[in-house]
């Protein structure tokens, strides 16, 4: 093993070993507890309905997990299109017994994924700038508070900067090579994206744009056989949807279906009888997305204010706030260092192919009505980590290498300032730790994952009941919490303490889990009282727990 390979190697193990640690000391997040039974009813009745909202790929290999460590099946009489909160809530019901376990066991893919795309990252970056860059790109990864948030997730952000990323490669390799094999390859891989998420469509423009690149600079070394395998893709990912649905396409017209989203309806009444050779579920869930991102659909936050408009300075702002000080200081100076190069060092394919993935997931992005976390950005960062890498390359004078190398160790440092909570981070000049929620919130801080840090601060501080305003789908009490739900005004004398979560506090609406499933309205808090208050304690950076009398 050379030098490079065992540095290398304790760097994943570094990260493993960081995820895991997350993985068990936050407590199950709001999507996790609808991505793992899914996954489970996939497996056990092939219901892609229940939860249409996302693709099945990612959802049924943690279900795999999950079944492996025990879990059992959920009710089947609360199966049905869309209604994943109620699965999800008779799945916890039926495991409590054996929650945290099987969650690990999803979780524990979530680490895998993550550790092959670190692989991926080392030698990507490798094979551009060499062994130095190569490993610098993957401390990056290893220690990036957003990666670690993820890779202890059982969610679908990961998956899909991991399909991204695959494609990317291997689109790469087909340009270079120009043979049919290499472009299977890489239609495997938009294929899996396409079946881990709804925005893989965005991986086809950037694609567009490379290809264009390296036929115009002579980088394909057969440019007609690149343009035919690009307007093929489409074709690839159509037949990856089919059979990761299992042939669940229902023929109806437009007429009979039921759509929520002004989208849908509109190509309802243009074509009422046409018939889309698609998963009945895939079309469902693209259907709900679109009408998530309708004006109004659901309430966003910035800059101290609850809105339900779209800002296209939301996912700018985020960025600023939520990626670390060190990994800002890598772009800025990659990003100078372009600009005053690019006649001396022109751009290379495996460069272009960087650039053109991240501009075009920023641009979807900054251009779609989804400003509810910075996690949708989450495809840029591999593409991000390998690019930055090109300031540790051989050649580099040792001035800017070391700078390079000052700026990794920032990152490494500012994420440990946030363990084991890395999904709050927020650098310290937006607050530190938690400390910037009032910037951003929704999943940028608060998803749920407080709960085995708030019981640990109560039996600290001797509390043995609590009101409790939670922003979760988990029933706290599996965690060893006796709790009152507060769902306002003054808080009956069960307890001189109230927690409230993050995404409550700044004022959003949500709906409440309960004892008895989720409430069927959202609530909307008013803690404006308590705003200027100094809590006893920030659970998980992502609660706050006060003493009210």
């Amino acid at each position: 093993m050379t030098r490079a390979n065992a540095v290398a190697a304790l760097l994943l193990a570094l990260h493993a070993g960081l995820a895991w640690w997350v993985a068990r000391e936050n407590s199950v997040t709001f999507d996790e507890s609808f991505h793992v039974p899914a996954g489970v009813r996939i497996l056990h009745a092939g219901d892609f309905a229940t939860s249409y909202a996302q693709p099945p790929l990612p959802k049924t290999l943690y279900g795999l997990a999950a079944l492996a460590a025990g879990a059992r099946d959920p009710d089947p009489r609360q199966a049905g299109p869309g209604r994943e909160r109620f699965v999800g809530y008779t799945f916890m019901r039926a495991n409590a017994d054996r929650y945290g376990r099987v969650f690990g066991a999803a979780r524990a893919v979530a680490v895998l994924f993550s550790l092959l795309l670190g692989v991926m990252v080392w030698r990507a970056a490798t094979r551009w700038r060499g062994a130095r860059a190569g490993l610098v790109a993957l401390a990056i990864w290893a220690v990036l508070p957003e990666t670690l948030a993820h890779a202890a997730i059982a969610g679908v952000d990961l998956p899909t900067g991991l399909t991204f990323f695959g494609a990317a490669l291997a689109w790469n390799a087909f340009l270079r090579d120009g043979r049919w094999r290499t472009w299977w390859i890489a239609a495997a891989w938009i294929g899996a994206a396409f079946l881990a998420r709804f925005s893989a469509v965005q991986i086809l423009p950037a694609l567009l744009l490379v290809t264009a690149f390296a036929s115009w600079r002579g980088l394909a070394i057969a440019p007609r056989r690149a343009w035919i395998g690009w307007l093929l893709l489409p074709l690839a990912a159509w037949l990856a949807l089919d059979a990761g649905y299992l042939f669940q396409i229902s023929w109806r017209p437009l007429a009979l279906w039921s759509f929520q989203s002004h989208s849908f309806q509109s190509l309802q009444s243009m074509l009422p009888g046409l018939r889309l050779p698609l998963p009945e579920a895939w079309v469902e869930g693209v259907d709900y997305l679109a009408s998530l991102s309708q004006p109004g659909a659901k309430h966003s936050f910035l800059l101290g204010r609850v809105t339900e408009q779209h800002s296209w300075i939301y996912f700018p702002v985020a960025i600023a706030v939520k990626w670390p000080l060190g990994l800002l200081g890598l772009a800025a100076f990659q990003k100078l260092s372009r600009i005053r190069t690019w006649r001396s060092r022109p751009w290379d394919l495996d460069e272009v192919t960087w650039i053109a993935f991240m501009t075009v997931v920023f641009v979807s992005c900054v251009s779609s009505n989804l400003d509810y976390g910075v996690r949708y950005l989450f495809p840029v960062l591999p593409f991000l980590c390998v690019w930055v890498c090109d300031r540790a390359r051989e050649g580099v004078d040792r001035a800017r290498s070391r700078l390079a190398l000052l700026l990794v160790l920032a990152i490494a440092i500012e994420s440990a300032l946030a363990l084991p909570y890395p999904l709050s981070f927020f650098h310290a000049l937006a607050g530190g730790p938690g400390g910037g929620d009032r910037i951003v919130n929704d999943s940028n801080v608060d998803w749920g994952q407080g709960l085995i840090a708030l019981r640990r601060d109560l039996e600290r501080l001797g509390i043995r009941k609590v009101h409790l305003a939670y922003h979760g789908t988990v029933d706290p009490a599996l965690y060893g919490i006796d709790y009152e739900i507060y769902t306002g005004g003054d808080p009956g004398p069960g307890s001189d303490w109230l927690a409230v979560s993050s995404y409550f506090f700044v004022g959003l609406p949500a709906r409440i889990t309960t004892m008895r499933g989720m409430s069927k309205e959202a609530i909307a808090y008013d803690f404006s009282g308590l705003r200027d208050r100094h809590p006893m304690t920030r659970p998980a950076h992502c609660m706050y727990l006060f003493r009210i009398r």
